[in-house]
């Protein structure tokens, strides 16, 4: 079954309320806020967005596709049989692997489809702290480079 889009009902109700005779119009108002609303509320039960705009949380803390997936400093790293792959990144949406930590996405600033800054929450050896860095993919997208603030430091990692 179809679903008409809400802006449809309001049109449809403000049709209906102008081609018949209708109580006043801060009664019609009233009618289609009521339908607006149930038709959110019916949304909302069946799981879906309240609108169309994205949910601007989940985009603030969520890398964009061409980061995903297994980076390594060496050739050695990007080995699976390996066991000392330190120079080895995991990068998923909203966090990125290391060898002996993560690092959580906390905020997100995309300065284009090729580069980012994140500000990350790092946790690994019993230890948490937090740093900026910037995220940005090079030669064509088959390398990652990564530069944090405080102390400055660059890694540049190719794509395993």
């Amino acid at each position: 079954m179809r679903v008409p889009h809400r802006s449809g009902i309001a049109a449809l109700v403000l049709a209906s309320a102008a081609c018949s005779p209708s109580p006043s119009d801060n009664q019609a108002a009233a009618n289609i806020e009521a339908t607006i609303a149930e038709n959110q509320s019916s949304d909302a039960a069946r799981g879906l967005p309240k609108s169309d705009a994205p949910n601007p949380v989940r985009a603030a803390r969520t890398l964009p596709p061409a980061f995903l997936g297994r980076w390594g400093i060496t050739p050695a790293d990007c080995d699976f049989s390996r066991t000392d792959t330190k120079g080895l990144v995991t990068v998923f949406a909203d966090k990125l692997s290391f060898y002996d930590s993560t690092a959580k996405i906390d905020a997100l600033t995309h300065r284009s489809q090729y580069k980012v800054t994140a500000d990350l929450i790092f946790t690994g050896e019993g230890r948490t702290w937090t740093k900026r860095a910037a995220l940005e993919l090079v030669t064509a997208g088959t390398a990652l480079l990564r530069t944090e603030q405080s102390p400055a430091a660059t890694y540049r990692y190719e794509r395993c």
